[in-house]
C-alpha cells in the first residue's frame, strides 16, 4: 500500500507546485464565498467558524509546504545531484 509521503515523493516538482497553488485557490475561493457585504466572514455558529478556520490553516500550511518543495526542487534540481 503506498502512502501519501511515498506518492508525493514519485510526483514531479512542477506537479507539487501546482497540487499546493490549487489547494491554496480552493481554501481562498471558499474563504472569499463566506464574505458579507461588510468583508467579514459568516459562519452558522461559533464552533463551525472555529473548526472550519484550524482545518483551512491547516490546509494553507500544507499547500505552502508543497509549493515550495516544488519549487525548491523544480530550481535546485540540477545542482543537487
Amino acid at each position: 500500500m503506498v502512502t501519501i509521503v511515498e506518492y508525493l515523493r514519485e510526483l514531479s516538482y512542477p506537479a507539487k507546485f501546482f497540487i499546493g497553488l490549487g489547494i491554496n485557490l480552493f481554501v481562498g475561493m471558499r474563504r472569499f464565498n463566506r464574505r458579507g457585504h461588510g468583508g467579514l466572514q459568516h459562519y452558522s455558529n461559533y464552533f463551525v467558524g472555529l473548526i472550519t478556520t484550524i482545518f483551512e490553516g491547516l490546509l494553507k500550511i500544507l499547500a505552502l509546504g508543497l509549493m515550495l518543495w516544488g519549487v525548491g526542487g523544480w530550481i535546485f534540481r540540477d545542482s543537487m545531484g
